[in-house]
């Protein structure tokens, strides 16, 4: 059974090609760029036909169009979603092909193995952690919605759990560095600001939640100074996506600095004025 890799780029010079390395085994991989103003897409293109490079532009605010490019042009049943920060291990991609080639396999997604590291950490404490992802999904069963940014599409079907394995896994390694996880986030932000199916409250509300998680679930504290560190990465975002929200729906701080600009300027004009008659 044949299958594609999802791939959104974009300014990926440093890491495109092991992660096309990790795809080579793919019928084809779908890469959508975003513009990039470096190197990504030459070297992509030295991959050779399987690499199927198409265009759109990188926006300012997350938004889910990446997804209706690949649908567009995907060619296979079966897909695997990809980032340029993860690698897979061949051992599970063995897994995989077995599954999806059996006439019998009558499931539409397949939750993998997956181990997301942040600002290279992984832990069972991490708020990030998950022991398997769905990242093995038939096209049929992807869902675009028009809002949203980590959940963007969504999968119906039947799904099948392969057995976690530590080591035969999905490797996610985002956020190199503090800067980079802001620069991504500021972009999110934006895109979860747009989200009209969540409210200010919902989004508040999402704070406590993960606030919950965090403390009485997962402990993350217990990591030490990398679980503090974690536990705040991961709250800032929730905080700062309501942030951005309340700026959309209510900020009207622009408004109010030209009213006060203006008050102002018009007792300096009158000051100047009372001077000049002295």
């Amino acid at each position: 059974m044949a299958i594609s890799a999802f791939l959104p780029v974009y300014n990926e010079e440093k890491r495109i090609k092991d992660t096309l390395e990790s795809l080579i085994w793919c019928d084809e991989i779908i890469l959508v760029d975003k513009n990039s103003s470096d190197r990504t897409v030459e070297i992509a293109k030295s991959f050779g036909k399987k690499v199927k490079v198409f265009f759109m532009n990188n926006s300012l605010a997350y938004d889910s169009s990446e997804w209706n490019v690949f649908l567009d042009n995907c060619s296979c049943e079966w897909t695997i979603l990809f980032t340029a920060s993860d690698v897979i291990h061949p051992k599970l991609v063995e897994k995989i092909l077995k599954l999806i080639d059996k006439k019998d396999f009558n499931y539409d997604i397949i939750n993998i193995p997956f181990r997301r590291y942040i600002l290279g950490l992984e832990s069972k404490r991490s708020p990030w952690y998950s022991e398997l992802s769905p990242k093995i999904v038939k096209k049929s069963s992807i869902i675009i919605g028009k809002t949203g940014v980590h959940n963007a599409a969504k999968f119906v079907g039947n799904s099948f759990n392969l057995e976690n394995n530590e080591e035969f896994s999905m490797y996610h390694l985002t956020h190199e560095t503090v800067d980079i996880m802001m620069e991504r986030h500021i972009r999110y932000w934006r895109g979860e600001a747009n989200n009209n199916e969540i409210s200010l409250n919902k989004s508040a509300i999402s704070v406590l939640k993960e606030f919950f998680k965090i403390i009485f679930i997962r402990k993350t504290f217990l990591m030490g100074k990398n679980g503090i560190m974690l536990m705040f990465a991961y709250l800032s975002y929730y905080m700062m996506a309501y942030v951005y929200k309340w700026e959309k729906s209510q900020g009207n701080a622009s408004n109010e600095y030209m009213q006060i600009r203006s008050v102002i300027l018009k007792d300096w004009k009158r000051t100047n004025k009372s001077k000049s008659i002295k």
